[in-house]
Formats: C-alpha cells, sequence, structure tokens
C-alpha cells in the first residue's frame, strides 16, 4: 500500500492517535524545543506494538490535516526514525514550531515574592545524614556544636544526634529539636 493511500485512509479517532513530542520533533528539524502542548501537529498509529512498556511502530504526522511525516520505532530503547513527504512540509512543520518556542519565550511562569517577607532565622531538617554545616547550629536559642551522628537505622534516616551544649554537657537529640541557621555574613545593617 502506497503511504499516499495510508493518509487518506488512516484510522485518524482520538482512539489511534498519539501524543506529540515536540521535543523529538524539534530534534529532527534541527531545532531546540521544550515539550508544549499544542493542537495543530497530529501524530497516529499506522502500526504498532507493546515493547516491554511502551507502544512502538508505524506513525504518520498530519500538520493541519495534511501528512508531512511517517516515523518507525522498531522497540522502547530505539529512537524514532523520520521520513518527512518534502522539505517545504518539513520547513512548514519547523517553522510552526519556531512560533511555539517563541510563545513559551514571551511567556513567563515563575513565582514572585516579596523582598521583604519574613523568613525567620533559622531552618529544620529531618534526618541527620542532611547536615551540610555545623556552623550555623542552635537548641533553644544557644549555640551548639555537633559532635557525632547516631546511626542506628538502614539508608541515612537516622535523626538523633550527639551534641555539646555551650557548658560543655553533651546531650542526645532528635534532629527536629535543632535549628539551622542561614548562611549569612554579619552585616551592618546595610541596604542591598
Amino acid at each position: 500500500m502506497k503511504l499516499i493511500d495510508i493518509a487518506k485512509n488512516l484510522d485518524k479517532s482520538k482512539d489511534n492517535e498519539d501524543w506529540i513530542d515536540t521535543t523529538d520533533i524539534g530534534d529532527e528539524l534541527g531545532i531546540e524545543v521544550p515539550y508544549v502542548k499544542q493542537e495543530r501537529l497530529k501524530c497516529f498509529w499506522v502500526g504498532n506494538w507493546y515493547c516491554t512498556d511502551s507502544y512502538v511502530g508505524y506513525r504518520m504526522y498530519f500538520f493541519e490535516d495534511e501528512p508531512v511525516a511517517f516515523s518507525f520505532q522498531r522497540g522502547r530503547k530505539w529512537d524514532e526514525e523520520f521520513s518527512w513527504f518534502s522539505e517545504e512540509i518539513a520547513q512548514k512543520v519547523k517553522e510552526y514550531l519556531l512560533t511555539l518556542v517563541e510563545e513559551k519565550e514571551d511567556e513567563l511562569n515563575i513565582d514572585v515574592c516579596d523582598i521583604n517577607e519574613e523568613l525567620g532565622d533559622h531552618f529544620k531538617i529531618e534526618f541527620n545524614a542532611q547536615i551540610l554545616n555545623d556552623n550555623f547550629v542552635t537548641l533553644a536559642g544557644e549555640k551548639v556544636k555537633l559532635l557525632e551522628r547516631i546511626i542506628n537505622k538502614p539508608h541515612g534516616i537516622d535523626s538523633m544526634q550527639k551534641i555539646q551544649l555551650p557548658n560543655g554537657e553533651i546531650k542526645e537529640v532528635d534532629i527536629e529539636e535543632l535549628d539551622f541557621g542561614f548562611h549569612l555574613v554579619p552585616s551592618e545593617n546595610k541596604d542591598i
């Protein structure tokens, strides 16, 4: 059967539609495109099978209902191999993908916070394996020295820590009782 006949008679129902990875198509066309949800480029299975945990096989791509490419993926770990129906069609798809990238670049998807927001002066950790620095550790507001992780559970999920108090007393505490200070240098209350 000719590819043109497949394009004319292919089942283009939702049940036979496969998702479009714009990153892979961008790579194929020599441009860097993040995954973008879009509607104008579609892909349908011509023939497929299950390989481990993925569907693979033959696909046909359509841009605005016009057939643009045919692909084959032999197995789950194999790259999808594309064949385009013409250079002009491939260029048209490339230009479309570039508009998606430009639109994405114009949008900011960020969280905004107030620079004057109060965060306090310390943070908590849950397991003693998470300790990176012992220069800023306090217990009930007093600076303490970390002496030793108490290891009694596998995989670094211990929470007990041996510490030394300012008066020299050695004590075992749960890591959640300790406060870890932010890594700050003393300042003269200078404005940023």
